[in-house]
């Protein structure tokens, strides 16, 4: 008689599950794309140097300065003609820009930006010159200036700036041409840089006199000149 195999009694294994590929990890954002800290400095945009200089990155910003800081002055030189103002204008251009970096809006040309801050300030220094050839009585500097020997003379040693002499000079003339009382208080007030209370104790007359006389003298004195005429700070 013929034997038949015996039966496995256990049950049939499953088959196995196809393996499940990982799952890939986050990108860093250290190396992302778009991270700004992957893209060298030197090369980097315009655009991505501001972003970083938004961060407070101080050597982004100098390399913005380093790119922009010919074509600005140059710009100023066009619209103002004059070398002392464009200097300065020029070095206020890149403080307020980076003051105000926060205004920026990325991806905003960054040129657009920088020459808008240029061409408002330039305007503004425009106006200020059109309006009056001394822009301020107090702005010319006269502390230790002598006012008794001959306007000129004293001009030429208070400054090389020929056009600054010119204004000195005018302003000391005028001078002469005031009340007692009031060249008084611009002579220890201005040329010598005296304090309201100084003045006080010098010329024995009160302090709040002695700023209507400041006041008055001054504005007088602008007149006469031709000048602009701002208060002078209380103290």
């Amino acid at each position: 008689m013929e034997r038949r195999p015996a039966q496995s009694t256990r049950s049939p294994r499953p088959p196995a599950k196809p393996a499940v590929p990982p799952r890939p990890a986050p990108p860093d954002p250290a190396t992302a794309a778009g991270d700004l800290k992957a893209q060298p400095l030197g090369k980097a945009s315009d655009e991505e140097l501001m972003r970083r200089a938004q961060n407070g990155d101080r050597q982004a910003f100098s390399i913005v300065y380093e790119r922009y800081n010919a074509a600005v002055l140059s710009y100023l030189y066009r619209m103002l003609g004059n070398v002392e103002d464009v200097e300065s204008i020029g070095q206020e251009v890149f403080l307020r820009a980076f003051r105000f970096a926060p205004t920026y809006r990325y991806p905003e040309k960054l040129s657009t930006w920088l020459f808008t801050i240029t061409r408002n300030l330039a305007i503004n220094n425009a106006r200020r010159r059109k309006r009056s050839p001394v822009r301020n009585v107090t702005e010319l500097n006269l502390e230790g200036v002598e006012v008794s020997s001959d306007p000129y003379q004293v001009a030429t040693r208070a400054t090389d700036n020929v056009e600054k002499q010119e204004e000195i000079a005018r302003v000391l003339r005028a001078l002469e041409d005031l009340p007692t009382d009031q060249k008084e208080v611009i002579v220890l007030g201005v040329f010598q840089d005296l304090s309201y209370a100084q003045m006080e104790a010098i010329t024995g007359t009160k302090a709040v006199t002695l700023r209507s006389r400041m006041f008055h003298g001054l504005r007088k004195l602008a007149k006469m000149v031709g000048a602009e005429f701002d208060a002078p700070v209380e103290e």
